[in-house]
């Protein structure tokens, strides 16, 4: 019988249950009450309000517009002495404004503000992707003494040589080694694999896997702060400050052109006001200048891409660090996984049954699904859900023992049964004759191999 993982990447699923809602980001509650004050600007003039109510109503929509974009165009300014979008967008919503012109004000400043919300929380996503990353380890450990006491301390306080307890059920707060006790360890969070990994003295665990079923006793090869959660939250900083190729463009872009069409602006207005007189009207079209050529769509389009795509990505479970490993899946012709059955769901289901001597198909579904279905091995539970989709009736067990690590074993209408890995046959010297070679090109095609004997 076997079980073939059909799950998406620990660490994805862990980064989307942190991920708060799109509402609960700051920057976008605020774009959308800029765009509800628009909203109801532009309906007041048809319900019959006042110029003064309706023109009032657009200059609150046009402040709670500019609120995050206005004060770091001008942060921009007086630190690094650059002219950036963010600075030319409120220049030209407060020019029109002035110019009695806060529709457009408003609706320009609203516009801005979606993409500034959205740029934000893309990153909001990647950030909880780092939370999930520090919160897989736990932050209180049970530190074994010389003497054999355990003493309850903080993670930092683990030091390389320590040893430690890791329960069921909790996590592994550091890179170590197994010294005593055998069980399963759930790494998918780290290493993506799908199943369980049996871990006995002398294994090596890492930090913010998870123990599953027996205690183990670790010696700490690593602290918190050189570990393998540490060294990936690293990473995944690392990939959240790399941007875009388009991203990195538009900024290059807006370094020139920004202050290009400032000076466009005020030069227009200058000269046509010089020449003519008519400073007020020239004013004017310095301003349309400024807000037409403004590059709102092109900012507005960047984070608006990243953020569908990646929001789409995340819900089929691919966490997608930034922007620029982004556009290079655009650029990918091959895909190279480190082995067999990488790509899975993190759920095992039964794909083959492979009977002997005598017994059927159904009558070894249910001495299988009868042993397992005490244990909270993933394939043990796999076996018993294919049972119960088949219709088999589970027989009466008795005489049940969990094998940690290894397997199960019970008693069926007076006979002894054992279920597990092969290398638990061979443990037992029990001979598995012809069917080793079915469990060996089983495995070489990535399946896990479950025997009954």
């Amino acid at each position: 019988m076997t079980g073939t993982p059909s799950a998406d990447s620990g660490l994805a699923r862990r980064a989307l249950e942190v991920a708060k809602p799109m509402w609960e980001s700051r920057e976008v509650r605020w774009s959308a009450a800029s765009g509800i004050l628009l909203a109801i600007g532009f309906l007041a003039g048809p319900a019959g309000a006042t110029g003064s109510v309706t023109s009032g109503i657009y200059v609150v929509g046009t402040v709670v517009g500019l609120r995050f974009f206005a004060l770091e165009g001008f942060e921009v300014l007086i630190r690094h002495k650059v002219v950036g979008i963010e600075l030319l967008m409120a220049v030209a919503a407060v020019t029109a404004g002035v110019l009695g012109l806060w529709g457009e004000a408003a609706t320009l400043a609203f516009l801005y503000s979606i993409s500034e919300a959205l740029e934000e929380f893309t990153e909001d996503r990647t950030r909880n992707a780092i939370r999930a990353l520090m919160d897989l380890a736990p932050k209180r450990v049970t530190r074994l003494a010389s003497n054999g006491e355990e003493e309850i301390v903080e993670l930092d306080q683990i030091d390389v040589g320590d040893r430690f307890l890791v329960r069921p059920g909790q996590g592994v707060a550091t890179d170590g080694v197994v010294d005593e006790g055998n069980s399963a360890v759930d790494e998918s969070a780290v290493t993506g694999e799908s199943i369980p990994v049996e871990k006995g003295p002398g294994d090596q665990v890492f930090a913010g896997t998870l123990n599953a079923s027996g205690a183990l006793v670790v010696t700490a090869s690593a602290t918190s702060v050189d570990n393998t959660s540490a060294k990936i939250v690293q990473l995944v900083t690392e990939a959240q400050q790399q941007k875009g190729h388009s991203e990195r463009f538009m900024r290059r872009f807006s370094r020139r052109y920004s202050p290009a069409v400032l000076v466009a602006g005020v030069l227009v207005a200058i000269i046509g006001g010089a020449l003519t007189g008519d400073w007020e009207t020239w004013a004017v079209r310095a301003a349309t200048v400024i807000v037409a050529a403004a590059p709102c769509a092109l900012v507005i389009s960047i984070p608006v891409t990243y953020v569908a795509a990646m929001g789409s990505a995340g819900r089929r479970g691919v966490l997608i660090k930034g922007g620029v490993h982004l556009e290079e899946l655009a650029a990918m012709r091959v895909l190279a996984l480190d082995k067999t059955g990488t790509l899975t769901r993190a759920q095992p289901t039964v794909t083959e049954i492979h009977p002997v001597a005598d017994i059927d198909e159904r009558q070894l579904v249910a001495v299988a699904a009868g042993v397992e279905r005490r244990s909270e091995h993933p394939l043990a539970l796999a076996i018993s859900r294919y049972a119960h989709s088949v219709g088999v009736d589970l027989p009466e067990v008795s005489a049940f023992r969990s094998l940690v690590g290894a397997g199960a074993e019970a008693t069926i209408n007076g006979t002894d049964y054992v279920v597990g890995s092969a290398r638990l046959m061979e443990e037992r010297r029990i001979d598995l004759g012809d069917i080793s070679r079915v469990v060996e090109a089983l495995q070489a095609q990535g399946d896990t191999a479950v025997v009954i004997a």
